[in-house]
């Protein structure tokens, strides 16, 4: 999986980026990544929640020699693809 989390303990500000970052969504989806899934909360292990934008390989794993090249290419792939999105948008993005 590749994504990009909005961690935050300010709760406003986290909704305030998630609110930029969905205004964008229709150009993430159209220009970089099309299979980006969005959720606006989501719970981790530790049970603090957070804003995601991921997308994710099935059956690949690092762990596994036999799919390792190709989970090596998607993360490189999408990894590159979000962070141009970052740096295209980032004065959007940031405060």
């Amino acid at each position: 999986m590749v994504s990009m989390n909005i961690e935050t303990y300010d709760l406003e500000q986290r909704i305030q980026l998630w609110e930029k970052l969905v205004s964008l969504k229709s150009i993430l989806v159209d220009e970089y990544l099309p299979e980006a899934h969005f959720e606006d909360s989501f719970l981790l292990e530790n049970r603090k929640e957070i804003s995601r934008i991921y997308v994710q390989k099935e059956n690949v794993s690092i762990h596994n020699k036999n799919t390792w090249q190709e989970t090596m290419e998607f993360l490189n792939t999408k990894m590159t693809l979000l962070e141009r999105f970052f740096e295209e948008y980032k004065d959007i993005l940031h405060p």
